[in-house]
């Protein structure tokens, strides 16, 4: 094993996991917990009563407040992996309420987490990383139209904010798993999180755990296509306009 994969070495480290209660956040716990790792669990139900490896549970309700600050800042990995997916629905509620949880919450989290990274000193910054699922449905159909338009916006203002990112940052491109939100899924939850931890032990800065070929061409095209983009067509984030 090279320094560098030491280095990065993730099992060590305390590690937020959002959606933390859904089947792929505790099948991430649980994995995590199984490597050493110290994890704090974040969700909008309490903490299961069975749950008692996970050191610390926050019950959050989407908004950036004190207690959610305080408890990323103690943290050295911030897995985002929190969603809803409304299937067939279209109408306004299941609009506002899925770009709301998919992307407006997802987005605060990384703005904070960014932030306070840049504001910590560098033998605290060295560790941190920001893991964020973004889906499969970045590059293809999930049958869920309101769905893919918020993962695909995610997936796109990632790309952007990776690229001045303070700390490393991989992208989860995951296939339909089996869950409370699709019971039809063909991967188990507790399989992709097996393969989100193999290949993030090996620095893997995209992570894609999909049946579908076609994902493991598409993803990286795309990602690597919109990086470029963004590298022409905008300005680093240190770059303020001046004033007229």
């Amino acid at each position: 094993m090279t320094l560098m994969h030491q280095r990065r070495d993730p099992w060590s480290r305390r590690i937020a996991v959002t959606g933390a209660s859904g089947a792929l956040g505790t099948a991430l716990r649980q994995g995590l917990q199984r490597r050493g790792a110290t994890v704090v669990g974040i969700s909008r139900s309490p903490a299961p009563r069975d749950d008692g490896p996970t050191k610390r549970w926050l019950v959050w309700n989407g908004q950036i407040d004190a207690a959610l600050e305080a408890l990323l800042l103690d943290v050295d990995i911030l897995v985002i992996n929190h969603g809803v997916n409304p299937l067939g629905r279209r109408d306004a509620t299941a609009i506002a309420e899925t770009l709301q949880a998919n992307l407006l919450s997802a987005q605060a989290l990384i703005d904070l987490f960014f932030r306070q990274t840049r504001q910590l000193p560098h033998q605290r910054r060295v560790h941190r990383e920001l893991w964020v699922n973004t889906s499969e449905a970045e590059v293809g159909p999930a049958f869920s139209p309101v769905y893919e338009v918020s993962k695909r916006s995610l997936g796109t203002l990632l790309t952007l904010q990776s690229l001045d990112a303070p700390c490393p940052v991989r992208r989860l491109v995951l296939g339909p798993f089996r869950s409370g939100l699709n019971p039809y899924g063909p991967m188990s939850a507790d399989f992709v999180a097996e393969w989100i931890l193999n290949l993030a032990a090996w620095d893997l800065r995209l992570i894609i755990v999909s049946f579908n070929p076609c994902t493991y061409l598409l993803a990286p095209l795309a990602s690597l296509m919109g990086a470029l983009y963004g590298r022409l067509c905008t300005r680093p984030a240190d770059v303020v306009n001046p004033d007229p």
